[in-house]
């Protein structure tokens, strides 16, 4: 079974995969290597990849031009670790190590190239995209592939870029390059999010832009989704490993991973000696977030007379996600009786003196009432919470022997004693407005303190979207837009009248589907949705319509221009057969386009002699009725002298 997979790209586009089977992989460009890649840059052998069943590790083999790893030049013959996403550069071959998860269940397959793919067309280029399809953990990394085709009769250099997600987690391998006319380039895309907690899973709406350099107006999106997967990561530890009678141990947990991570805590006794209080049996953790756990650890049977005796325990602590991992601690219980082992022989002496004495006290202490219990203080760290979540509470007591606190009514912490200053609260569950309720006793008495939370619904990541994503400069066109925005109560749409004059409503619901919307559009414009929850916060999200230029091109030979919609005007230039140009009006017939010459001119050309980009309709241009006719006729009196010759308009070729 294959454990990863190499991909190796080659300067001039060609693309290689490898699957990694064997535990020693030689690399190089000798014929003795398990992996021979036949160029002059690299050494004879250059370098392995080994796999010893829990790790895999590159090497490099003492090679003239080194191996490098995420730009790290490699020591020689010094092993490092590499666990997938890695890109490793030797000569002028860029590697990337694709590590497998479940070797059992996921075959290599080679690259399906037609899936997934975006095409998207201008004049003078288009690119076909294949964006990735599978999702990714933080760590690793997935790749969208960019095939750039030069359709213009000129060399055009374009630059290409990335947006919808960190910097830091995207990489270009070619963001400029230069291609010459009817050849087609390749441009990678790795899109790698960084191991951290604050890497936030879900999906990503990335807008990839290929931009010629000479006009930044000239460019395609293409725009798709890649989805980052949540990783898991925990760590946890006892303050001390040896808790005394009276004393209560603390638990301090970590969550190293990027989703909110639900725990249960509890303790165990491989004896059955011993019971257990966790004051916080159960606890979600943010990404990231650390806490400090309390609990109490007493004998069921408590000894009154002997030495002091030891007693083994765990806290185990289980996931409640998907996960269900289970993870143990080992304590130590050290009880010590209240007595030692002389006690009773002294207790036989004592018994009556005792008694005396006892009878004394309680004659003292009965009737004294127990101290009247105080809840000093009763805090939120926030009355107004996201559901899902962490809100502390706090508090401060006097005279209280054992603390509870309910949510609603119902009890989430019970037995507290009254030590406990403060717990942390995951509102996941609740919503609306709720009330806490701490409670403290002393015997028969009791103090209540209560404090009001609201907890409102976020904005969630919804959908923003339009179709077509790209418009025609001075062509009649319909627009469609669509949003959904989890949480919100009402949204606003802005920077429509760029493109149309059509009333839409001031705002909406959460979600809206607007249909045929019709515009002439005359430059690129943005879009703007504006989200508002409950609470009054605000998110805006934004879309960029790009705009072409209409582009017909002289099919019948030479085009002749003129001044206005009629063959008898004057000519004011050509347009050479196979030659492109910009056409911004038809006149009121629609038998004439006008096209646009350079310095602001522009000339009228017979439309049957053009063909034009199937990127739009010619009959949805802009109608230009205010257009150059020959003067009326006029009366011209009789002269002897005949009147002197004109000479015709010399015809000006169209660049």
């Amino acid at each position: 079974m294959a454990y990863g997979r190499l991909d190796v790209f080659w300067p001039d586009g060609l693309f290689m995969t490898f699957p990694l089977v064997e535990n020693n992989v030689s690399i190089g460009r000798s014929s003795g290597n398990t992996i021979v890649l036949d160029t002059s840059t690299i050494s004879r052998y250059h370098l392995t990849i080994t796999h010893d069943g829990e790790q895999v590790l590159i090497t490099d083999l003492d090679s003239v031009n080194g191996t490098f790893v995420d730009g790290v030049k490699l020591e020689t013959n010094q092993p490092r670790p590499i666990y997938g996403g890695e890109e490793i550069q030797i000569g002028h071959l860029r590697l990337i190590y694709h590590h497998i998860e479940e070797q059992a269940t996921q075959p290599i397959e080679a690259v399906d190239e037609t899936t997934q793919r975006i095409e998207l067309q201008l004049p003078a280029f288009r690119i076909d995209v294949i964006n990735p399809d599978i999702p990714v953990s933080p760590g690793a990394h997935t790749t969208a592939e960019i095939a750039i085709t030069n359709t213009s009769t000129e060399q055009c250099s374009y630059i290409v870029s990335a947006s919808g997600m960190p910097t830091e987690w995207v990489r270009i391998d070619r963001p400029r390059l230069t291609i010459n006319p009817g050849e087609t380039s390749q441009v990678l895309i790795n899109f790698r999010p960084l191991r951290r907690p604050e890497s936030k899973p879900g999906d990503y709406p990335i807008t990839v832009r290929v931009a010629q350099s000479d006009d930044p107006d000239a460019h395609l999106d293409a725009q798709f989704t890649v989805r980052i997967l949540p990783y898991a990561g925990f760590g946890m530890a006892l303050d001390s490993r040896r808790v005394r009678s009276s004393e209560r141990f603390r638990l301090h947990l970590h969550n190293q991973g990027s989703a909110v991570l639900p725990l249960s805590i509890s303790g165990r006794d491989p004896n059955d000696r011993l019971r257990f209080n966790i004051l916080v049996p159960q606890v979600a953790l943010a990404p990231g977030q650390r806490l400090t756990v309390q609990g109490e650890v007493k004998p069921k049977n408590p000894a009154l007379f002997g030495k002091p005796r030891q007693y083994p325990f765990d806290v185990v602590v289980r996931s409640n996600d998907a996960a269900r991992f289970l993870v143990a601690e080992r304590g130590q219980f050290i009880e010590r009786p209240a007595l030692p082992t002389w006690t009773p022989f002294a207790l036989v002496g004592l018994l009556g003196a005792v008694l005396v004495v006892g009878v004394i006290v309680g004659l003292i202490l009965f009737g004294r009432p127990s101290p009247q219990p105080r809840i000093l203080s009763f805090s939120v760290s926030s009355t107004q919470v996201a559901r899902g979540d962490v809100v502390d509470i706090n508090w401060s007591a006097q005279n209280v022997n054992d603390l509870s606190l309910a949510v609603d009514g119902t009890p989430v912490l019970t037995n507290a004693g009254g030590l406990s200053s403060g717990v942390p609260l995951n509102t996941e569950n609740l919503t609306g407005s709720v009330v806490l309720s701490l409670t403290g006793r002393n015997g028969s008495q009791q103090a209540v303190a209560t404090q009001t939370l609201y907890v409102y619904e976020p904005l969630g990541e919804g959908f923003f979207t339009t179709s077509p994503t790209q418009l025609v400069r001075y062509v009649v066109q319909t627009l469609d837009i669509s949003w959904d925005v989890p949480g919100a109560v009402r949204t606003s749409l802005s920077g429509l009248e760029a493109f149309s004059n059509a009333p839409i409503p001031p705002s909406f619901g959460p979600q809206a589907n607007l249909t045929g919307i019709s515009g002439i559009p005359v430059q690129p414009f943005t879009l703007t949705l504006t989200a508002e929850d409950e609470v009054g916060h605000t998110r805006q999200q934004t879309l960029n319509i790009a705009v072409i230029n209409p582009e017909c091109a002289a099919s019948r030979g030479e085009v002749t221009l003129h001044a206005g919609p009629d063959a008898r005007l004057q000519v004011v230039g050509t347009v050479p057969r196979g030659v492109s140009v910009v056409v911004d009006a038809q006149d009121g017939s629609g038998r004439w386009l006008r096209v646009q010459l350079p310095g602001g001119q522009s000339g009228w050309g017979e439309r049957r002699q053009f063909s034009c980009s199937s990127l739009f309709n010619p009959d949805n241009l802009y109608k230009e009725l205010n257009v150059a006719t020959l003067p009326p006729p006029t009366a011209t009196p009789r002269s002897a002298t005949p009147p002197a010759p004109t000479r015709a308009p010399t015809a000006t070729p169209l660049g």
